[in-house]
């Protein structure tokens, strides 16, 4: 098991880190917005974990991993900063839980409107990018929607589906689907069994084609030798069937 840090200590670790690259002259020196990364990073914590991307027949594997890219950017900016959603307007919009709703059809919402998964966990669907959603604690959602305005999404195939978990707080198996038309339900299956069970979707309003599903991994009693994300079109075939396997 990795050695954890706080977010003060992973701070003081990657200055340190810029100003001996800065010192080796691999970069020009400059400020670093060390605050910056540790807020891009929070924004994409889900996506760090693990994400999978496929359709029938082809599985490809797309992991966003914030260390890829440049440690700070000699401008001062980044990437995508001029890119700043409108403040999401409204309250948030509780959709149904993995437990209680989950299996009917999509929820419909507005673009970065916040979706209630559960008291650590909010959700958002963005316009920018292909397949682009956020999931944040519920305190830094609105820094976390500006950053996610400039990321690309998951931008996976038509009739498709992509797949991400997390286990560290809440228990949460999710992705996003694309599909000309709706599904009319996607759901998980664990490798050591046959039972269904059925995720939660969202989309945004009068926006067809894709969207985003949840389930809550708590309701499901093991998945240790990993799952499969089974999503059915609207006459109830399959559309996709993608596994997951777990890296332990």
């Amino acid at each position: 098991m990795p050695e954890r840090h706080s977010e003060a200590e992973f701070a003081e670790k990657l200055r340190r880190a810029a100003e001996v690259e800065a010192g080796a002259g691999a970069a020009e020196p400059g400020p670093v917005p060390v605050d910056d990364l540790i807020r891009r990073g929070r924004a994409l914590r889900f996506r760090r974990r693990a994400a999978v991307v496929g359709s029938a027949g082809a599985v490809g594997v797309l992991a966003v991993v914030l260390a890829a890219g440049p440690l700070w950017w000699p401008g001062g900016g980044a990437p995508g900063d001029e890119r700043v959603p409108p403040a999401a307007t409204g309250g948030a919009s509780p959709a149904p839980s993995a437990r209680d709703g989950a299996g009917g059809p999509p929820v419909e919402v507005e673009p970065y409107e916040r979706v209630v998964i559960s008291d650590t966990l909010v959700l958002a669907l963005l316009p920018e990018g292909r397949q682009n959603f956020l999931l944040s604690s519920p305190e830094h959602f609105e820094e976390n929607l500006e950053i996610a305005a400039g990321l690309e999404g998951d931008n996976i195939r038509p009739d498709s589906v992509s797949a991400g978990y997390d286990f560290d707080t809440d228990p949460l198996v999710y992705g996003a689907w694309r599909l000309e038309g709706t599904p009319s339900r996607i759901v998980v299956v664990p490798e050591d069994g046959d039972e269904e069970y059925p995720a939660t979707l969202v989309m945004l309003t009068g926006e067809p084609g894709w969207g985003v599903y949840y389930l809550d991994a708590a309701s499901i009693p093991s998945l240790a030798g990993g799952f499969r994300v089974v999503a059915y079109d609207a006459d109830g075939e399959v559309f996709a069937d993608l596994p997951v396997a777990m890296p332990w």
